[in-house]
């Protein structure tokens, strides 16, 4: 009871700064090198030489910028071919009983509910729409998404072809994904820097970001993060 009193003591002392003016921090940005040996196997299991070089984002924090004890680790790197992601997302091992994956169907079912991972990318890296958007539960059940304008314009026709895997463990699941170049076809030609968040949902009630939104929803683009190094070349097919 005392932790939930502190913790809800936070939220409120967070939430009272940023209604009084006080600067956020500036939102995070990060270096991404390109693959220098041979791809991951995307089998869910980060024990690949590609993934010990890959930049990593080593702290998520609550939605208010608060501080998480959780320690999800999130991967990327690329070559001529793909975009290469991957997340571990610890849990507690009596949690690992109760994590939920309501959403059986792709694009069907509240899956942002579920205990899942959602990565946002803007490859022509602006600071607003549109934007693709990714969600994966950690019984492998995705939702894909091409965000146009806010929460209530998104086209779930996009519809990527990618190479994903999960793996559960004792303590723990997490992902790998393989995105090719083609998959962002809105796009005509991708930047050096990308608009990019990554959500950790855990159905506990407890959502982190990369870049925290300071708000109730996670789709404030201009709140995003910046990936650095990324790779000026044509997506959308001629």
């Amino acid at each position: 009871m005392r932790s939930a009193i502190i913790v809800l003591a936070a939220v409120f002392l967070a939430v009272a700064g940023v209604f009084a003016g006080e600067t956020r921090p500036k939102p995070p940005e990060l270096t991404v090198t390109r693959l220098a040996g041979a791809p991951p196997k995307i089998d869910g299991v980060l024990d690949d030489e590609a993934w010990k070089n890959a930049a990593r984002i080593e702290q998520l924090s609550r939605i208010y910028g608060l501080e998480s004890e959780t320690k999800c680790r999130v991967f990327i790197t690329y070559d001529d071919n793909n975009l290469y992601l991957a997340a571990e997302c610890p849990e507690p091992e009596a949690q690992m009983k109760k994590l939920k994956a309501a959403a059986k169907k792709h694009d069907e079912g509240k899956i942002w509910e579920d205990d899942e991972v959602e990565f946002f990318m803007d490859p022509a890296g602006g600071h607003g729409y549109p934007y693709y958007q990714i969600i994966v539960n950690w019984k492998g059940v995705t939702l894909d998404t091409f965000v146009r304008q806010g929460t209530a314009d998104h086209d779930v026709n996009w519809e990527p072809k990618y190479d994903m895997q999960i793996a559960v463990g004792k303590e723990g699941w997490s992902i790998e994904l393989a995105i090719p170049w083609t998959a962002f076809d809105r796009t005509e030609k991708s930047a050096a820097e990308w608009n990019f968040n990554f959500v950790h949902v855990r159905s506990i009630g407890e959502l982190l970001y990369w870049a925290p939104v300071y708000g109730e929803t996670s789709h404030v683009p201009w709140l995003f993060g910046r990936l650095k190094g990324m790779p000026v070349r044509a997506l959308k097919a001629k």
